[in-house]
C-alpha cells in the first residue's frame, strides 16, 4: 500500500474509503430500518430508509473485492501492524467505555474474546484471508482463464443454492466466513486480471445504474420481507452471499477504477488508517452504550429533516476521530515494534 516510492492509487484509496463509509451508513441506517418497519404508515419514509440500508450493505464486499483486485501482499511486519492495530483500539476503546459507563465492568477474560464476537466478525476471517493470500495470489496469476472461470463460477454457484438460498446452512454464515471471502477475493482478482470481462465493458453510467437496480431488487425483497412477515425474505435480503450484494459491489469497484485521478496525499492518508474507523464504531461496548442509543434517540427525538444532518454529524465526528487517533497508534507502533524486524 524518494522518487521511486509507487504510491497506492488515489482513486481506489477513494473507493476503500467509500466501503469504510458505508460501513458506519449501514450500521446507523440499519439501527432506523428497525424502527420503520411498517411500510403502511409512512411508506416512502420507510423504502428510503430500507433502499438506503440495502445500499450500504455492499459495504464488506467492496472492501474484500479490493482485497483481491490489488492481492494482499502477506509480510509479517503488516500481520504484525494489523493486529497490533485490533489491540489497540480494543483495550483503548473498552478502557473508555468502563470510565464513561457504570454498567461497562471491566474483564480481562472479555478482551481475550472480543474477535469472536459478533461485532468483530471481520477480523478473523479476514486474518485467515490473509494467512491463505499467498496461495490465492498464485492461483490468481497462474491459473488459464478457463480454470479460473470453472473454479470461480463453481464457487459462486455453490454459496448461491447453500449460503444464499438455503437459508439453514451455517457453513457460508451468510457470506462472513472465510471461504465467501476467499470467493470475493478471487472475484477481485479476476476482474483486474481480465479486463475484457462482461462489468468492465460497461461505462461508469451504466455501471452505477447496475448499482442502483441491484440494490432497488434487495430492497424491494427486503420490503416485501415485512409485508408478509416472512422471516426468509429477510434471511435471503441480509446476506452478504448474495448475487445482488456481490455484483453490486463489483460495479462499485470498477466505477471507481475508471475513475481517474492523480495522487492525492489527503486522500491516501485518511484511507490508511480507515480500518480504525470499524474497530472504534464497532467496539461491542462503544456500539450498544454509545452509537446504537445515540442513532436510535436522534431519530426518535428530531424530525426527519434535522434527525438526519445530525446522525451525518454524529458519524463524521465518529468517523476523523478514529483517524486522528489511529496516528497516535501509527507513532507507537513505529516506536516500539519496527525493530522487530528490522
Amino acid at each position: 500500500m524518494t522518487e521511486n516510492v509507487t504510491h497506492r492509487d488515489s482513486n481506489m484509496e477513494l473507493y476503500r474509503i467509500l466501503a469504510m463509509v458505508f460501513v458506519m451508513l449501514f450500521h446507523a441506517s440499519g439501527e432506523i430500518d428497525l424502527l420503520n418497519k411498517n411500510v403502511y404508515v409512512s411508506p416512502i419514509e420507510s423504502i428510503g430508509i430500507t433502499w438506503f440500508t440495502a445500499a450500504t450493505f455492499t459495504c464488506v464486499n467492496m472492501f474484500v473485492l479490493l482485497s483481491g483486485w490489488y492481492g494482499i501482499k502477506a509480510r509479517f511486519e503488516k500481520l504484525l501492524s494489523f493486529l497490533f492495530q485490533v489491540l489497540f483500539f480494543s483495550f483503548l476503546v473498552y478502557f473508555t467505555t468502563c470510565a464513561l459507563f457504570d454498567e461497562v465492568v471491566f474483564k480481562w477474560s472479555y478482551i481475550a474474546r472480543i474477535v469472536t464476537t459478533d461485532m468483530y466478525w471481520f477480523v478473523p476471517v479476514y486474518l485467515l484471508l490473509y494467512i491463505v493470500s499467498p496461495a490465492l495470489n498464485t492461483f490468481i496469476t497462474q491459473s488459464t482463464r478457463r480454470q479460473y472461470q470453472l473454479i470461480l463460477g463453481g464457487m459462486l454457484l455453490m454459496q448461491c443454492i447453500f449460503g444464499w438460498l438455503n437459508t439453514q446452512d451455517e457453513g457460508y454464515k451468510d457470506g462472513r466466513s472465510p471461504i465467501s471471502f476467499i470467493i470475493l477475493y478471487l472475484l477481485g482478482g479476476y476482474l483486474r486480471r481480465f479486463p475484457d470481462n462482461l462489468l468492465n465493458r460497461l461505462s461508469r453510467t451504466k455501471l452505477l445504474l447496475c448499482y442502483i437496480l441491484l440494490v432497488s431488487v434487495n430492497m424491494v425483497i427486503a420490503k416485501m420481507a415485512n409485508i408478509f412477515n416472512s422471516e426468509y425474505l429477510i434471511e435471503v435480503a441480509w446476506r452478504y452471499a448474495s448475487p445482488l450484494v456481490i455484483v453490486a459491489a463489483a460495479c462499485m469497484l470498477l466505477v471507481f477504477t475508471k475513475t481517474k485521478m492523480g495522487y492525492n496525499r489527503t486522500i491516501n492518508w485518511i484511507a490508511a488508517s480507515c480500518f480504525a474507523v470499524f474497530l472504534v464504531h464497532c467496539f461491542p461496548t462503544f456500539y450498544e452504550t454509545i452509537f446504537s442509543p445515540t442513532i436510535v434517540m436522534i431519530w426518535e427525538e428530531l424530525p426527519v429533516w434535522t434527525a438526519v444532518p445530525a446522525i451525518l454529524l454524529f458519524l463524521t465526528v465518529i468517523f476523523f476521530a478514529s483517524i486522528v487517533i489511529d496516528q497516535g497508534r501509527i507513532w507507537l507502533y513505529d516506536k516500539f515494534f519496527k525493530e522487530l524486524y528490522n
